[in-house]
């Protein structure tokens, strides 16, 4: 299926989730549905063990089976985004349209998100945050999500040891 093959790179790319991050931690943080964890670390939780399956809505692109409130709009989209989306359309083969909703196909193995991609996005976005000046805040705020994240979803020691040499070299940029 086509979008399996492109969505990837439309939505789980570093610029895309550099976008989608946010966006979708304010979701989260406006459900407030009462859980033990942060919307920062429910959303990268989400983003980590949930399979991308593309339905689009009047408003915007679910992208994460299961996960109906996450929705990113189609006026928040890049142009590729949109480009991706009208040729998935056109693809008329691959959908079904139920509920008003139009739901892609699948025909291979659930797709997950990188968890380098994700965390690493996640740490920069929070680097780039003008919540904190102090670098060394911003590096606890990344390990405590990071820990977090650890207690629900399993990290490659090489993830682990990637996401170390970034924030090492992002300290060393920015100063103690």
């Amino acid at each position: 299926m086509f979008w399996e093959e492109h969505i990837e790179a439309q939505f789980a790319g570093r610029e895309a989730l550099l976008q989608l991050l946010p966006y979708f931690c304010k979701i989260e943080s406006d459900a407030g549905r009462g859980s033990k964890c942060d919307p920062i670390t429910n959303t990268v939780i989400t983003l980590l063990s949930s399979p991308l399956h593309l339905c689009l809505t009047e408003v915007g692109a679910m992208l994460f089976h299961g996960h109906a409130t996450l929705i990113y709009p189609y006026n928040l989209m890049s142009e590729g985004q949109k480009v991706f989306v009208r040729d998935c359309l056109d693809r008329r083969q691959e959908w079904n349209i139920y509920n008003d909703t139009v739901v892609f196909r699948r025909s291979k193995a659930a797709i997950t998100l990188g968890a380098s991609e994700v965390l690493t996005a996640l740490c920069h976005k929070m680097f780039d945050s003008q919540a904190h000046t102090e670098p060394g805040k911003r590096i606890a705020l990344c390990n405590i999500i990071l820990q977090r994240v650890q207690g629900y979803i399993r990290i490659d020691k090489d993830v682990q040891r990637q996401l170390n040499e970034w924030l090492v070299q992002r300290q060393a940029v920015s100063g103690p």
